[in-house]
């Protein structure tokens, strides 16, 4: 499986609603996620035999939400289901008074033919 469609479905067991790159729904609490870099890796021959894919998880919600209980539960489910979690990033966002956390994860997918 491909570490988008890992993402995905790891990310969905929040029970939050989860999107690529952007939400459009009416819930207050939302993750988002998209590319943060790609690169080859592995090299034999010249060649690459993989690419290591990092990943940013957004997290959204109202400054009421308890945004460090969802977070440390991302972070889990990412670690368990194989990612390797580099940091996370919560801004306050005081013009809508949204809670916004930055997860940056990595996966590593052998080369497609």
């Amino acid at each position: 499986m491909r570490s988008d469609e890992t993402l995905k479905e790891t990310l969905e067991k929040t029970g939050l609603p989860v999107k690529y790159y952007q939400y459009k729904g009416t819930s207050e609490e939302y993750i988002v996620y998209n590319e943060e870099d790609e690169r080859c890796t592995n090299h034999a021959d010249d060649q690459p035999g993989a690419v290591s894919l990092w990943w940013q998880v957004h997290l959204f919600a109202p400054e009421t939400y308890d945004f460090r209980k969802e977070k440390r539960k991302i972070r889990n489910l990412l670690i368990k289901a194989g990612f390797g979690v580099r940091d996370a990033k919560t801004i306050y966002e005081e013009e809508t008074r949204i809670v916004h956390v930055v997860i940056s994860c990595n996966a590593v997918e052998e080369m497609e033919e």
